[in-house]
């Protein structure tokens, strides 16, 4: 799950900006969770009681704590968060390099531009790599997520297949994996009992099995039948309403 706060004083600005978070983060895919902040203040008052965002929208003009000084104080926090700016000025260009933007947005909003500068966050916080970790005669062992393909349970071992065709494996239970996953950046379809599924890894489905793609082969799953019908929903509105399902 990709955290995204917004912070800016204009409540009709807000829900602009957040209505196109939400539809580039369908169109790639991600799953988000967004907040919005009406001031500097409130955003760091959530950061400092703990809460964590890969990437702000911050105005630079607010009434109480503005967008540099909540900016400065985020930094001493976390110097790892993307800030983006948004503003109607230019002026403050030079005072924002000391809190290190990722980018700087024009209002009016252009939205090309505002795609563009999306896709390229969401691409640098991807290149901080996700790690799933288990643990196997006594060993701590982690794998990347996204080089998960699915997980498939049989007998109270846990198979996690991978993309470069290799397999590790651990005692537990699926349902487990399952909840430990739900936050994760990666969307995982519970197609099965049995099957755990990265959505990436879907080439295609119908309505009783789904088709992974990878190096260089293709393994169809079964879809339990009493979770056909979710699995459809969860696909339509992962890829946004695009999915093809074939008879």
């Amino acid at each position: 799950m990709l955290r995204i706060a917004i912070c800016d004083d204009d409540s009709q600005f807000t829900g602009e900006l957040e209505t196109l978070v939400l539809q580039e983060s369908q169109q790639l895919g991600i799953r988000v969770d967004t907040e919005v902040f009406s001031d500097g203040k409130n955003l760091l008052k959530s950061i400092q009681n703990g809460d964590h965002y890969e990437l702000i929208f911050i105005d630079i003009e607010m009434e109480q704590v503005d967008g540099i000084t909540a900016a400065r104080r985020i930094r001493k926090i976390d110097r790892t968060v993307l800030l983006i700016y948004v503003s109607g000025y230019d002026k403050y260009l030079k005072e924002l390099f000391e809190v290190e933007p990722f980018r700087f947005l024009s209002k009016p909003l252009n939205h090309a531009q505002f795609s563009r500068y999306f896709k390229e966050s969401c691409k640098r916080i991807n290149e901080t790599e996700v790690f799933y970790q288990f643990t196997f005669n006594k060993e701590i062992r982690k794998v990347s997520v996204k080089d998960i393909v699915y997980f498939e349970s049989n007998n109270r071992i846990v198979y996690v297949h991978l993309k470069d065709g290799s397999n590790e494996y651990f005692y537990g239970k699926l349902n487990n994996v399952e909840k430990e996953l739900a936050a994760s950046r990666q969307y995982f379809l519970r197609i099965h009992q049995s099957f755990l599924v990265n959505y990436d890894y879907i080439k295609k489905m119908n309505f009783f099995n789904i088709t992974i793609s990878y190096i260089g082969k293709e393994v169809e799953l079964k879809i339990s039948e009493d979770r056909q019908k979710e699995v459809r929903q969860q696909l339509c509105k992962i890829a946004g309403g695009k999915a093809v399902i074939e008879e």
